[in-house]
């Protein structure tokens, strides 16, 4: 007897050992690019000028640009070579494609909501844009209003798009309700447009600017509408990963300080860029707020 309890107190005091011992931590991003020499970043390759396929067939864009500057910083700071990887993501999958570390980063026009927030982190906000529709020119569609009854296209993945869209049809805001149409991407959304199958296209005016930009012709499409809701882009990141989160963030505000960011933007959205979009007042306040001080 005496034995067996010894054996039982033993099995106890495992088990007890066990699942009271301190849990291994997961190796941080940024020790991860340290060990490796490499940083894999997310894009989207078809939402122009943040990341697409130009004329050449080269993947580029705004956002492409930021990318570099982050590995730069990481080369900077490590003193090494960092083998800057470029993985394509959609709206669909960028959010898993970080969350299950398939890559260390997604810079693609990606609204930071509270909700997304539980699966992912974010950096500071790096862009400030808001939602408008793309129509045909000379549509009577000017207002959310005139959707009611017709069919209107969103991104599938841009759950931030469908809740405002929505929430402008609980408000009564679009009455009768309009129907949602749910597209994979905005080239496809745009394709659906162009056939006649939605009337209106609802999402970012940056992105709407973008696919008017490049389409055939621009000038037969216009993007209509005051803001419905206002969204602030982040760079998606993993969770619970300070260091990580913290070196990128301070390399965003570097590039806010030192006029690299304003730069960059100007190449994209400036006159002569791909797509002219005049940085807003808001959005100037917004960098100025987001530039800390040392």
């Amino acid at each position: 007897m005496r034995k067996l309890l010894g054996a039982s107190a033993a099995a106890l005091l495992l088990m007890w050992t066990a699942n009271t011992a301190c849990p291994a931590h997961a190796e941080s991003v940024m020790d991860k690019i340290e060990r490796t020499g490499k940083v894999n970043m997310g894009h989207r390759e078809g939402a122009v000028p943040f990341g697409y396929m130009d004329e050449k067939g080269q993947w580029v864009g705004f956002d492409m640009d930021l990318g570099a500057e982050l590995a730069k910083a990481l080369e900077t700071k490590f003193g090494k070579k960092i083998e800057y990887i470029r993985t394509p993501m959609n709206p669909k999958n960028r959010i898993p494609l970080v969350a299950n570390g398939t890559i260390d980063v997604g810079i693609g026009s990606t609204t930071i909501t509270l909700e997304r927030e539980e699966a992912v982190d974010f950096s500071l906000p790096y862009f400030l844009t808001g939602t408008k529709l793309l129509v045909p020119k000379g549509s009577p569609i000017r207002d959310y209003r005139q959707l009611a009854g017709k069919k209107v296209g969103v991104g599938s993945g841009s759950t931030a798009n469908i809740k405002g869209l929505q929430k402008a049809i609980d408000t009564k805001t679009i009455d009768p309700p309009c129907e949602m149409v749910l597209f994979e991407d905005h080239a496809k959304g745009f394709l659906g447009l162009q056939q006649g199958k939605i009337d209106a296209y609802f999402t970012d005016e940056a992105m709407l600017a973008g696919m008017r930009a490049k389409a055939q012709k621009p000038d037969d499409w216009e993007v209509v509408a005051p803001f419905l809701t206002y969204e602030p882009y982040g760079f998606i990141l993993p969770r619970d990963d300070s260091k990580w989160r913290d070196f990128v963030n301070a390399t965003l505000i570097r590039m806010y300080k030192d006029g690299t960011f304003e730069k960059l933007y100007n190449k994209w959205f400036g006159p002569g860029g791909q797509l002219v979009l005049p940085m807003t007042g808001e959005y100037r306040i917004m960098l100025k707020v987001l530039s800390f001080p040392d």
